[in-house]
């Protein structure tokens, strides 16, 4: 269990007008102007008082978040055994929001954490998750199997341009069934991961790449002119879950999660990881594929992508940013 405090996660109004003066002074400069700004010792972080107490959390003060931290883009563990990832940078907001500090929990479901009380909530919970004693809420991460191509930023492709080009894609992973399950007559070039993938796309071995769009959108990044052309399969949604029973834990979190999608908060993290992927990827489905209504594990999200997920030599995470 790794606990992190976070004092200005989310940036708050005076980290805002920190950010909104630098800009000012930078625009003065050019003037001829001058301008003197606060400096970093004399900027107040703004104090939020806790909205949840003792009774709410599995420690007091500290919001404990359970997340598969080694599936990578999601969460990640560097060597040092410092957690990052999405689902990191998402849950160090929600607890700022809530005025705590935030403590992380590796955990590949929710019932293994949430039943026993090691955690006060699961992110990437689907609504398969959800039973008697786990409620599912909140939308904080949309997946598919995607296609990725050196196309025109927006352009989604359609299923008649695959028949005359060569895929990219991970053996035996969901991607490929997808292709299979959507009719894909075009050739298919299987590699061990997704980064090989990646790779023959770059070096014009293939024309796409089918994948997990957050491992595409993730890995993009660092390829010029490659970027998401549309999705293969149904959406799988990807939200919060918590003990059935905790309904101002689960009030509070909804709360905070829903103020940071309207203010922006959700989608710069989402920036952040995967680039220009869509946080929302329901309406970006390949021209001439239809979807059958499915239940939710037939969604994508297991069976994905393998690899390292990081290039040899450069810190993806500074892409994009």
């Amino acid at each position: 269990m790794v606990t992190v405090e976070m004092g200005c996660a989310g940036m708050g109004r005076t980290g805002r007008a920190v950010a909104t003066a630098l800009a000012l002074a930078a625009a003065i400069g050019s003037c001829g102007c001058s301008l003197l700004i606060p400096s970093r010792a004399d900027v107040v972080r703004e104090e939020v008082a806790p909205a949840l107490g003792s009774g709410d959390l599995v420690q007091e003060g500290v919001l404990t978040v359970a997340f598969d931290t080694a599936s990578a883009p999601e969460g990640i563990t560097d060597a040092d055994g410092t957690v990052t990832g999405y689902y990191a940078d998402v849950a160090a907001a929600l607890a700022h929001r809530l005025g705590l500090k935030v403590s992380f929990v590796d955990a590949t479901s929710s019932s293994q954490v949430l039943e026993s009380g090691q955690a006060d909530i699961y992110l990437g919970a689907s609504t398969s998750d959800e039973d008697e004693s786990i409620a599912v809420f909140g939308d904080c991460l949309e997946d598919s199997s995607a296609l990725f191509a050196k196309t025109d930023e927006g352009q989604t492709l359609s299923v008649d341009d695959l028949a005359s080009m060569t895929v990219g894609v991970q053996g035996s992973s969901a991607a490929q069934d997808s292709l299979n399950k959507a009719g894909v007559v075009g050739q298919q070039s299987t590699y061990m991961n997704v980064n090989e993938c990646f790779e023959a796309l770059s070096s014009g071995e293939v024309d796409c790449v089918a994948c997990d769009a957050t491992s595409g959108g993730y890995l993009a990044r660092a390829y010029e002119g490659v970027s998401f052309a549309g999705t293969l399969d149904a959406v799988n949604v990807l939200g919060i879950a918590a003990s059935e029973g905790s309904s101002t834990l689960i009030d509070e979190v909804n709360g905070a999660l829903e103020d940071m999608a309207d203010d922006g908060t959700l989608d710069a993290i989402h920036a952040t990881w995967f680039g220009t992927l869509p946080v929302s990827l329901s309406d970006h489905m390949l021209t001439g594929i239809t979807v059958e209504s499915t239940g939710p594990d037939d969604a994508t999200g297991d069976g994905g992508d393998t690899g390292i997920m990081l290039l040899d030599g450069v810190d993806i995470n500074e892409l994009g940013a």
